[in-house]
């Protein structure tokens, strides 16, 4: 029997040989594979050609996880490497009463692997699906997309989506705070960050905006106002930092600095005279 003609073929009264060739079959589609799961003429090297097989339903796998005993059971437990492709096939070995309790917590290990693994793939995913979509759709998912998304659209290379996200009424603090340590967003979503009076208030926005080089030294004097009036000491173990914030604020506003660095210059100054 050629590979062509059983991918097609009902694997209902086939032997175990057929039933076999059609497992290794790439061709095989799902709903075959589907029927040789359930078939009773089903062996140890059948299951593993359809553990290794790219089509082999998920559903069926668990059914079978839930009733396997003997050396079927043997060979899922063997590779749950394997089944942990299908978590739903996992969960399922948990329910079957032939495996050994002592396999529970290994098998709980793996769903565990399984779904951060999941995790993972869903953010790559949605990335790529961000990055395909159009700035039409990228506008609305700034302002009613969840912290993931915000945190995709928020770098994206069109600088209207990124203060989009900022502007949102979802994002929260902690998420601005975030943006604020970034190295790879547009300056002009830290200018707005600076121009907000919500945010100018969060000292700890303000420090940690800093590190931001070029864009920081042109918000500097935003930044800080709010803070001159007996908070900059606050800063005051920032040392040098500190200082430079004081000095740049007092070259661009003529603000005098009673803290930390402006109160050092002051006191050089009049050492001077």
């Amino acid at each position: 029997m050629t590979p062509d003609a059983t991918a097609s073929t009902n694997p209902a009264g086939l032997s175990s040989a057929d039933l076999l060739h059609m497992a290794q079959n790439p061709k095989t589609p799902f709903e075959v594979l589907e029927q040789i799961l359930e078939h009773t003429a089903l062996s140890p090297e059948i299951l593993m050609a359809l553990l290794r097989h790219p089509q082999t339903p998920g559903h069926a796998m668990a059914s079978l996880a839930e009733r396997a005993e003997g050396p079927l059971l043997d060979v899922l437990l063997g590779a749950l490497d394997r089944v942990g492709r299908w978590i739903e096939a996992l969960e399922a070995l948990l329910s079957n009463p032939n495996v050994p309790e002592v396999k529970h917590s290994t098998i709980h290990g793996h769903i565990e692997t399984a779904k951060r693994r999941d995790a993972e793939g869903g953010k790559k995913n949605l990335l790529l699906r961000i990055k395909d979509m159009p700035a039409g759709q990228k506008l609305t998912l700034a302002k009613k997309g969840n912290k993931d998304v915000r945190m995709i659209l928020i770098k994206d290379a069109n600088e209207m989506v990124a203060l989009e996200v900022a502007a949102s009424s979802r994002i929260t603090d902690g998420e601005i705070l975030a943006i604020a340590m970034m190295r790879d967003v547009s300056d002009k979503v830290l200018r707005y960050i600076a121009s907000n009076r919500k945010y100018r208030q969060n000292q700890q926005i303000v420090v940690e905006t800093r590190p931001n080089s070029a864009a920081y030294f042109q918000l500097a004097p935003d930044l800080l106002q709010p803070h001159f009036s007996g908070e900059l000491g606050s800063l005051a173990h920032l040392g040098d930092v500190a200082g430079d914030l004081c000095i740049d604020a007092d070259l661009d506003r003529g603000w005098g600095c009673g803290g930390a660095g402006g109160q050092g210059q002051n006191e050089e100054q009049g050492q001077a005279q």
